[in-house]
């Protein structure tokens, strides 16, 4: 997560402040937007010091574990590279000016960061991460020079573009499919393609036969992760296949009851625990008749303790696909399989809340997480890690520090009200 580690000594305090602490790259790396970084390196001096330049910069790291071992020898286990640098002069003092006066120095600084860079990864045997440092460079070789650096995190989410905004019509992330067998016509909706790591994942089925004696058997709901890692430089490369059985949280029956008694036609009275027979185990063999079977199924993604969010990056590439298999029975024949496999979008465990779609108005106002100190509170279909805690405290002491700062440096302007229309016609 993260941290500033500030320079203290008994004279000197030097620290980086920035003026949020999370930068979120909007979209694929293929759209063209830039995120700004702002920030302020700080140095508070008690007394003079010689100083001959300051210098601070954007720094990105990629670490990777192979333990099968890289090189002719295979004994190196451990490769990392840098990324992205970037570098800003922010004072250069000349030789007759080399001393900084006693108090408060203040740098400030604006680092452009491409959408097409690579984002934070945590993995267990693969990293990005990013920092920025400040170094005030002295002019002597017995002095040693000041650092300090702050750790940045980086989080993509797939929110619309400005492009996507001002056209007619904003794309859809939900997806509707169709199956027709002999036997059974099956509609599949899935909400949204686009979930983070540890939040619930709605889908809905539903089955309508085509002849009699059709039961069903079992459904099956997988989340495949691919990882993919590279190492250019020494043509290394391992592929890992983990697949994920997603775990049912609640049935809902959407058949309008209603409806179905103003029709005159029967209603499905089967019970939640033969549901979850069909979910959890092979050969439920649930009946199905007249009536469509149609349930909407709530299910949870695994966590961020087994489960990586979705990459760009091609030496650490992690690709997520979601696989249901609905297996139908008809008498003594061979079961009847509606298989659906399509690619999903994994987003960080840290972007629980909905990036995908705009917000309410009373969403964009409150945040019962926020208002809340008890970190034991749980949010209805959150998986609550520590990861997403600490990040949404960073991200509220952040927004705090700016908005203070901007209240601070603003002038206070005095508005006064228009004239009324009385004091106007009396004028004229």
């Amino acid at each position: 997560m993260p941290i500033a580690v500030p320079f203290f000594s008994g004279a000197r305090q030097f620290s980086i402040e920035l003026a949020e602490p999370v930068v979120l790259l909007r979209g694929p790396p293929t759209d063209g937007a830039t995120q700004v970084l702002r920030g302020e390196v700080h140095l508070l001096l008690s007394k003079p010091m010689t100083s001959v330049q300051t210098i601070v910069k954007l720094v990105g790291k990629s670490t990777m574990l192979w333990p099968e071992g890289l090189g002719p020898r295979g004994s190196k286990v451990y490769h990392e590279k840098t990324i992205l640098e970037q570098n800003i002069i922010l004072d250069t003092r000349p030789e007759d000016e080399q001393v900084l006066p006693a108090g408060l120095h203040q740098w400030p600084f604006e680092f452009l960061i491409p959408n097409r860079i690579v984002e934070t990864i945590e993995d267990d045997m693969a990293t990005v991460q990013y920092f920025v440092e400040a170094t005030i460079q002295r002019p002597s070789l017995s002095l040693s020079n000041l650092r300090c650096h702050r750790n940045l995190l980086l989080l993509r989410t797939l929110s619309w573009s400005d492009d996507a905004l001002t056209s007619n019509a904003l794309p859809t992330t939900s997806i509707v499919a169709e199956r027709r067998t002999e036997a059974c016509d099956a509609t599949i909706y899935i909400e949204k393609s686009i979930a983070s790591s540890g939040t619930q994942f709605p889908i809905s089925i539903v089955l309508m036969t085509q002849m009699k004696h059709v039961h069903l058997e079992a459904i099956n709901v997988i989340l495949t992760e691919k990882r993919i890692y590279q190492v250019p430089e020494y043509n290394a490369h391992r592929a890992e296949l983990h697949d994920f059985k997603l775990q049912l949280a609640s049935v809902t029956n959407m058949t309008d009851v209603e409806q179905m008694h103003q029709a005159m036609l029967p209603v499905s009275e089967l019970s939640l625990q033969e549901i979850r027979k069909a979910i959890s185990t092979k050969n439920a063999h649930i009946p199905l008749g007249v009536v469509p079977f149609q349930y909407r199924f709530l299910f949870t993604l695994p966590n961020c303790l087994t489960l990586n969010h979705t990459t760009y990056f091609k030496e650490m590439n992690f690709l997520h696909r979601l696989k249901i298999d609905i297996e139908l029975s008809v008498g003594t024949n061979e079961p009847i399989h509606v298989h659906l496999a399509m690619p999903i979008t994994i987003l960080d465990c840290r972007l629980k809340d909905d990036y995908t779609t705009l917000p309410t108005y009373q969403q964009s106002m409150s945040d019962t997480l926020v208002d809340h100190d008890d970190e034991n509170e749980k949010r209805d279909g959150f998986f609550m890690c520590p990861c997403y805690l600490e990040y949404k405290k960073k991200s509220n002491s952040g927004n705090e520090c700016s908005m203070i700062n901007r209240q601070n440096s603003s002038e206070t302007i005095d508005f006064f009200p228009p004239p009324a229309y009385n004091a106007l016609d009396s004028k004229n």
